[in-house]
């Protein structure tokens, strides 16, 4: 199944599994605590909209949440009513350079090529502003499409370890200025605790 066919099948089950990470609300209460109020931000995979774009937009940021899912764009846009949704893929998107202050991709990279995953750091640090941030929350494991069971779904994932993530914000431009490794069990029948990668980065 693509991208699209999953979520569109999960619907809010991804919500009720995955939106109540604390590492994750952590980082997002720094970015209600440090962005002035009218940021413009970019909420890749924004999925149903919490909790990225509904914290985000609460704190009085202008956020614009991108899905390929037309059923999470819904939830969403009913979900976040002060938030802008679009069902488009990631890899056609086009924006102005430095047209953004924050960027977040919430675990909305790993259905990419390793090479669609660089193309698409080195699209995010076009369009974020000089001293832009970008918050990646990601599986920090080497590999290359590989087919994995998640969630009652197969799903096809790629990714980089933490050390050649870095490699690769930095060759984009974006200097990692906070990290962490938090450890998270999702609310579904046979979760078991998982370790995600949680980088917010500088655009220089």
């Amino acid at each position: 199944m693509n991208a699209a066919e999953v979520f569109d099948t999960l619907g809010l089950e991804y919500q009720r599994a995955w939106s109540h990470q604390p590492a994750l609300h952590g980082t997002l209460a720094w970015f209600a605590a440090t962005q002035p109020s009218g940021s413009r931000v970019l909420d890749i995979g924004c999925g149903t909209g919490v909790p990225v774009a509904r914290t985000l937009a609460k704190s009085g940021m202008k956020v614009t949440g991108l899905d390929v899912s037309p059923v999470m764009v819904d939830i969403a846009a009913t979900q976040v009513p002060d938030a802008t949704f679009h069902k488009i893929d990631i890899r056609d998107f086009e924006s102005p350079p430095g047209s953004w202050d924050v960027i977040c991709a919430v675990f909305s990279l790993l259905q990419m090529t390793q090479a669609e995953i660089v193309q698409t750091l080195g699209n995010i640090s076009a369009w974020l502003r000089p001293g832009g941030h970008f918050f990646l929350a990601t599986v920090a494991i080497d590999v290359e499409q590989v087919t994995l069971p998640w969630m009652g779904q197969e799903i096809e994932v790629s990714s980089f370890s933490e050390e050649n993530y870095e490699a690769r914000l930095g060759e984009a431009g974006l200097r990692v200025v906070r990290r962490s490794r938090p450890v998270f069990t999702p609310s579904y029948p046979g979760a078991t605790p998982e370790e995600s990668l949680h980088l917010v980065c500088q655009r220089a």
